[in-house]
């Protein structure tokens, strides 16, 4: 950490005394402003350099104690990480209601979109853990939700009430058996076009909302 912190304080040194140089060529700079210029910069690069023992500064006559700026920082930093936490946990509870219309069609719960989206962005904030129970919950009710997805288009009775949830390889041998689904478009108006079609897409969203069951029951 030491060499890092000094190399990077020599190369912003660098950087500032080149552009300090130019400045001063093309005429920006007078004298006593390269001066001062490149000054501060060498202090700064020393702060850099030397962070962990150096405890302040002072800029303009006005003592800056870094530990406890550091302090500080860190404080808001965890304050801003909890904030999210309980931002992300109200959008999940958000994101497993229904828009309050009619009931989708769709062989893919509407409310999936949103979920996928809220969990890339609780992995790439690092608050998977701190949400498990929540996603536990919101992972059980999209994968009741695909159940019933597949069992309007095939209603064989083993769909719906197998506990607990089905492999998905297992629920697919059944899924696509041809009398179940012969059941269903008999008892649809009008006759779908594609069901073994919307089967797979339901079938895939299952697999993947299974796959996070398993995942979060790690």
């Amino acid at each position: 950490m030491r060499i890092f912190l000094g190399v990077l304080g020599v190369l912003l040194f660098a950087a500032a005394a080149s552009i300090a140089f130019y400045l001063l060529n093309v005429g920006k700079f007078s004298g006593a402003e390269f001066t001062a210029f490149v000054v501060a910069f060498a202090v700064l690069a020393m702060v850099i350099a030397y962070a962990p023992e150096v405890q302040e500064i002072s800029i303009a006559g006005n003592v800056v104690k870094l530990k406890e700026v550091k302090a500080e920082a860190l404080k808001a930093i965890d304050s801003l990480n909890k904030s999210r936490i309980d931002m992300l946990r109200v959008f999940l509870g958000l994101a497993l209601k229904h828009s309050g219309g009619f009931a989708s069609s769709s062989p893919i719960d509407p409310r999936a979109r949103d979920f996928w989206k809220l969990l890339d962005q609780i992995r790439e904030y690092r608050c998977f853990d701190e949400l498990k129970d929540e996603l536990k919950l919101s992972v059980s009710v999209l994968l009741f939700a695909q159940i019933g997805n597949i069992a309007m288009r095939n209603r064989d009775e083993r769909i719906s009430t197998a506990e607990p949830y089905l492999d998905p390889l297992e629920l697919a041998s059944i899924a696509f058996d041809v009398k179940g689904i012969q059941e269903a478009e008999a008892a649809t108006s009008p006759k779908p076009e594609n069901y073994r079609g919307e089967i797979k897409e339901a079938l895939a969203e299952y697999a993947k909302l299974f796959d996070l069951q398993a995942e979060l029951n790690k």
